[in-house]
């Protein structure tokens, strides 16, 4: 499996990355347009489901992405969006002040490994129910914890460090840049846990 220095390394080696990451961060501001960049997410986490090499997508085929962003958002809003949602108006009613918190920060950790478990038993038959096989998320999460950590804490602390400052309006370009390295990486994540079960 390789690691976040072998992606970035790779990442870097394209010449036109920044441009590339930069067109996705603008995109990922603009209602309805975004759906294209997170169809560019999900090209970048099939890449690491299928064993290949990081190579950032041109964006060219704009059908393609939307329709793959569809697909993204879906399943990040039924695995990330709706359980943060639920969680935060739980704990707003059930706790005071910082307290209501603790259970969130637990949440935005798990949210990118339970869609990205989702995001991979999705990609398997293109079938959204597969997406729902509890027994098989569990194991994902449980047993590919130790890969997923370093990729997820340094996520969060990417899109944390520009939401402290500037606020939430420029949230869309860390998401979307981090998103570059942590989903391809999420998808070698759960690809090596499939090849190591089946032996």
């Amino acid at each position: 499996m390789p690691t976040i220095e072998q992606v970035s390394k790779r990442v870097f080696s394209d010449n036109n990355w920044l441009k590339k990451c930069a067109i996705g961060g603008v995109l990922s501001i603009v209602p309805i347009v975004n759906i294209v960049a997170l169809g560019y997410l999900y090209q970048l986490f099939i890449q690491g489901r299928s064993g290949k090499g990081i190579s950032l997508p041109e964006w060219d085929d704009l059908k393609t992405l939307f329709l793959d962003g569809l697909r993204f958002l879906v399943i990040g809003l039924i695995f990330a969006g709706l359980p943060i949602a639920l969680l935060t108006l739980f704990a707003e009613f059930a706790f005071d002040g910082n307290f209501a918190r603790i259970p969130l920060v637990a949440m935005l950790f798990f949210a990118g490994p339970l869609m990205s478990a989702g995001l991979y038993l999705y990609s398997v038959k293109q079938d959204v129910a597969d997406s729902f096989n509890m027994d098989a998320l569990g194991i994902m999460l449980r047993k590919a914890a130790v890969h997923y950590t370093a990729p997820t804490l340094a996520y969060l602390g990417v899109c944390l460090l520009v939401v402290s400052p500037l606020g939430l309006v420029l949230i869309p370009f860390p998401f979307f840049f981090g998103g570059v390295f942590y989903f391809y990486l999420m998808g070698c994540v759960y690809r090596d846990l499939e090849l190591k079960a089946r032996g």
